[in-house]
């Protein structure tokens, strides 16, 4: 692994890190987790996050050439880290410092055995998507179905029960579903789904419905609006993905909502059911969409393997 020469990666002190804060953005720190952003764009806030985060996180400083040059901030469960923040001064870029931190957080990881770094970087973000693949991190669930306008959607004679759900009931469908479509379309990161990324992938508000077919139950939905435009989850048992089935518990769906138009996101709870399906849906005028923010995701590798 290739650290950048004159590198020395440190707990961070607060004096460090304040020097560090002050160099950087409110955009800087809103890149990786936009509540870092909201706190430090107060007056105070680079002050605040300086006391508060080495508490609630761990916070790393980045030296080069014994200068303070970049942060990263690391948020642990039992199983896993989320990189909150990876920001490097603006004078001190472009000089692998980044690499060198992420370096860092997957040797800190191994030593603890924690199995999985993750992190949540814009779509736009060229030079930090670049640098999270050339760490060998994977994107997860990086695209959704968006249409603006297309042929409409048939129900093809197909009866679906459509059930809402309210309170403990609809949090215990939705993970029950989003468990199995990970299952079957997603295995790879199946334990840092159920570990971690559960509040990450499952939509708040809205209404959730359970979807039956001929008295069997074959998945369930979200449906939401934002701005008067509708925004539709399906979590499908895998035997329906790509069929009318799936197209028809989608018309259903929409049936419920008043005023729909021809535009909407259609979003599938694994990359396996988005590739089994896509073909069909495009037939319908949806097309892949990057999200505005994409999962990243490593399952760190240990010696003993």
């Amino acid at each position: 692994m290739m650290r950048t020469l004159g590198t020395q990666i440190v707990s961070a002190r607060v004096n460090e890190l304040r020097r560090v804060l002050l160099d950087l953005s409110v955009d800087d720190m809103s890149q990786l987790d936009p509540h870092l952003a909201a706190v430090m764009d107060h007056p105070l806030g680079r002050e605040l996050l300086a006391a508060t985060l080495p508490v609630s996180d761990s916070v790393f400083i980045c030296l080069y050439n014994l200068e303070p040059s970049g942060l990263m901030v690391l948020h642990r469960s039992d199983t896993a880290a989320r990189i909150r923040a990876l920001a490097i001064s603006p004078d001190m870029r472009r000089k692998g410092l980044a690499r060198t931190l992420l370096i860092e957080a997957e040797q800190r990881a191994r030593n603890r055995h924690i199995e999985w770094l993750w992190m949540q970087i814009p779509a736009e973000n060229v030079a930090a998507t670049k640098c999270a693949r050339e760490r060998a991190f994977r994107r997860y669930c990086p695209q959704f179905l968006r249409r603006e306008h297309g042929t409409a959607i048939p129900m093809g004679g197909i009866h679906i029960q459509l059930d809402a759900v309210r309170g403990s009931e609809s949090e215990r469908l939705v993970l029950y579903w989003l468990s199995a479509e990970v299952s079957d379309g997603d295995a790879w990161v199946q334990p840092l789904v159920l570990s971690d990324l559960m509040p990450v992938l499952i939509p708040s508000g809205g209404q959730v419905w359970r979807l039956s077919l001929s008295g069997n139950e074959i998945g369930c939905a979200h449906s939401a609006r934002v701005k008067d435009h509708p925004i539709i989850t399906l979590w499908l048992d895998s035997g329906v993905w790509g069929t009318p089935a799936e197209f028809a518990c989608l018309r259903t769906v929409l049936n419920t909502l008043k005023g729909t138009t021809a535009g909407m996101d259609v979003r599938l709870g694994s990359d396996g059911h988005l590739r089994s399906a896509v073909p069909q849906y495009k037939e319908y005028g949806f097309a892949p969409t990057l999200d505005t923010r994409v999962l990243f995701v490593k399952r760190i590798a240990f010696l003993d393997e």
